[in-house]
């Protein structure tokens, strides 16, 4: 489809707006464009987030669902600069401020999942239909939420409650196919199988239901999507560029180009079911009880011929009691536990083999108290255990399933001190104990000076702190001769100081905020690529020090009713080690989105959102061997990655009839960006990988509604 014909479709859509007269004001304003009316939880305690002494960005989950985000991924993409997470030849990516999901705690409902893949979760697990909102803190400012949100950030997942007696939500979404692999598939061919597999419609369904009837609740949300698989092929020839500041033996830079053509970059299709439910009761103010389940199932095709695909499962059980002795005075116990699995199945054979299993067990208990004036006191414990049993401990050549488990012993002590109209302060001290590496403690200190109703300014010191994980101490794997992926059972915690000044201003049109920050790191842990025999490897080290530097703005400007305006940046220095780039963040990112909004009656609503993300250039040594024209022995030598920076933005148009149906329309990634590079050696994992544009439907109606419930 060329650009006419997507103009020409956009404007045929909205024409019902042209004749229903005059425009008038939007009254179902976006709930972030009103910061008071959002209530911040990621510390366990609710306080409206404009008095927040701890910076939290919060992302209005269902309303950017309704704007036609098909993905978590995307919508984090778009609504929050320096947080970037992309489908890769593995999986997912994720970077936020310097930092990988190994830095990054993700949360669904306040608990951790399992399953993570270097630190990468199935992002297929997050029903994005069913987020209320999505809450972020930066930086090591969270006491709450664990000794691994100490060190990088918090990405809480907030998943939605019904308050009406009865709530149903049902929707679908239809994407153009990412790839047609297979033109001339017939189910004659004897691998069919495979080739219905690869090229599964891009659909989605969803269905959302809720009830309220007196002490009880009950919220229960579906979510079926299908994906196919597709192929990024690189333009040119594979390079490595040896640069001689990071090999001071050479002369001059040198780049040598590759004899064989670059493989193309295999991203896989999916097939996944997400369910879940959660059942309230809730007698009294005093008491609050509740229990949830979900279930996620998924299968990724990739696109070899080996008639097997991966298979991945997870059952998650849980529950919740808070107990006011007082109106001063709240017992709170939890227990949370998370149960994934991963297998290799046969396509065409009821056979599959595991391949990879990991246990979650959080119990949790903890007091709250305001019993002294202008105090909010939270004193808990918890003992979270991992367990992980897979055939990537047992070492070269043998694909024995082995065990490997970790347990820690928390204790925190959180006091949000309210010292006037204008200070409060925030003091928090968490403890971990490890039969392994021994005692730990990380303070932190947040406080927030409001001297009007305008303006608010807020400043952040905290240590932090965070053993290695189970793969950092025990991996070692070789990948079918490839490259291997290795632990170190010596390593050693990671600690890190992080301070952070930051002011904001908001009045009931604008809001524009900034911060400065610093993260100091010693004994970081970080994946390093080096090269052994003429093989690469990839090792968990500690870097004996790591410094990143960085700065965020975010504004928001709603200069009428029918017009919002959005836009961030972020900016991160990263310290090099031995003058070598190990870090392969960009520097430099940005999101900016519009969106146009107005109303006629209670009978029709229009909206049409514009957004866009930008990513910097960046560039990263890896290690490699190289040897001179003449010279016998080769050196140990780096050579340069460069990815140039890409501009990607979405496109949607909604119209709401009656306020019971929703028809959006719409195409992601806009302006066609590809990538032109995958990357150079065996790296190709910091690449965005978009097939180019596509268009999408989604419909979604309120069945409650329809049938005259409302």
């Amino acid at each position: 489809m060329n650009r006419g014909f997507t103009l020409f479709v956009l404007t045929l859509f909205c024409l019902p707006s042209l004749v229903y007269g005059q425009k008038e004001a939007e009254a179902d304003t976006l709930r972030t464009h009103n910061l008071e009316d959002f209530v911040v939880t990621v510390r366990r305690l609710q306080r409206p987030l404009k008095l927040s002494p701890i910076a939290t960005q919060v992302i209005d989950g269902k309303r950017m669902a309704g704007l036609g985000y098909g993905s978590i991924e995307t919508l984090l993409r778009q609504q929050t600069a320096g947080l970037n997470v992309q489908k890769a030849a593995f999986g997912n990516e994720l970077n936020l401020q310097g930092l990988d999901a190994r830095h990054v705690t993700l949360l669904l409902d306040g608990e951790r999942m399992a399953g993570d893949m270097a630190g990468n979760i199935d992002f297929e697990r997050l029903n994005i239909h069913s987020i209320d909102r999505i809450e972020i803190v930066k930086g090591a400012s969270s006491t709450i939420y664990g000794s691994r949100a100490s060190t990088g950030a918090v990405v809480d997942f907030i998943t939605k409650k019904s308050r009406q007696p009865l709530e149903i939500d049902a929707g679908m979404r239809w994407g153009q196919m990412n790839e047609l692999n297979f033109p001339d598939a017939s189910p004659k061919d004897f691998l069919w199988m495979f080739e219905k597999n690869a090229d599964r419609p891009n659909l989605q369904a969803w269905l959302s239901m809720g009830a309220h009837l007196g002490s009880f609740t009950s919220q229960t949300d579906a979510w079926y999507g299908t994906s196919d698989a597709y192929n990024i092929y690189q333009a040119g020839d594979d390079a490595k560029v040896y640069t001689r500041e990071a090999n001071p033996f050479l002369p001059s830079d040198t780049t040598i180009l590759s004899d064989l053509k670059r493989p193309v970059m295999g991203v896989e299709g999916s097939e996944h079911l997400t369910l879940s439910q959660k059942v309230y009761f809730e007698p009294s103010d005093r008491f609050k009880a509740m229990v949830y389940g979900n279930l996620f199932q998924m299968n990724q095709y990739d696109g070899y011929q080996n008639l097997a695909f991966t298979q991945s499962e997870d059952y998650t059980v849980g529950g919740r009691v808070s107990w006011s002795f007082r109106d001063w005075f709240t017992l709170s116990a939890a227990l949370h536990a998370d149960f994934y699995t991963r297998y290799k199945r046969h396509e065409i054979r009821d056979e599959r083999k595991m391949v990879y299993a990991s246990r979650i067990l959080r119990p949790r208990l903890s007091l709250t108290s305001t019993y002294f004036t202008g105090h909010a006191l939270t004193l808990g414990v918890e003992h979270p255990s991992d367990e992980l049993t897979s055939d990537r401990f047992a070492g070269k050549g043998s694909r024995e399933m082995l065990s490997r488990a970790l347990s820690e012993t928390e204790a925190y002590l959180q006091d949000e001190w309210t010292l006037s109209d204008r200070w409060l302060l925030n003091l928090g001290l968490r403890t971990s104990y490890t039969g392994h590496f021994g005692f730990a403690w990380m303070p932190a200190l947040a406080g927030k000076f409001s001297p009007d109703e305008h303006w608010s300014f807020r400043a952040v010191y905290a240590k932090g702190y965070r053993a290695p994980s189970i793969k950092e101490l025990f991996f070692n794997w070789d990948h079918l001769g490839i490259f291997m992926i290795r632990g170190d059972e010596f390593m050693r915690p990671e600690r890190n100081d992080y301070v952070s000044i930051g002011a904001e201003y908001s009045d009931t049109r604008f809001f524009v905020s900034g911060a400065l920050y610093g993260n100091f790191y010693r004994n970081k842990i970080e994946g390093v690529w080096k090269i052994y025999d003429m093989q690469y490897n990839f090792e968990y080290r500690n870097l004996s020090f790591q410094r990143i530097l960085g700065c965020e703005i975010l504004a928001r400007w709603q200069p009428s009713d029918s017009w919002t305006l959005n836009a961030s940046y972020s900016y991160a220095d990263i310290s090099r080690t031995n003058g070598l780039r190990l870090n392969p963040t960009s520097p430099h990112a940005a999101t900016a989105s519009v969106r146009y909004a107005w109303r006629k009656g209670k009978n029709y609503r229009l909206s049409a959102s514009l957004s866009a993300s930008v990513m910097g250039a960046k560039s990263y040594d890896i290690q490699d061997r190289l040897r001179l024209p003449g010279e016998q022995f080769s050196h140990e030598a780096y050579f340069r990655i460069h990815l140039p920076a890409y501009f990607i933005s979405d496109l949607s148009v909604t119209q709401v009839f009656f306020d019971k149906v929703k028809v959006t329309l719409g195409v992601d990634n806009l302006t066609d960006y590809i990538p032109s590079t995958i990357g150079s050696g065996l790296t190709a994992f910091n690449v965005p990988a978009t097939p180019g544009r596509r268009f999408f439907v989604q419909i979604e109606t309120s069945i409650d509604r329809l049938l005259g419930f409302d």
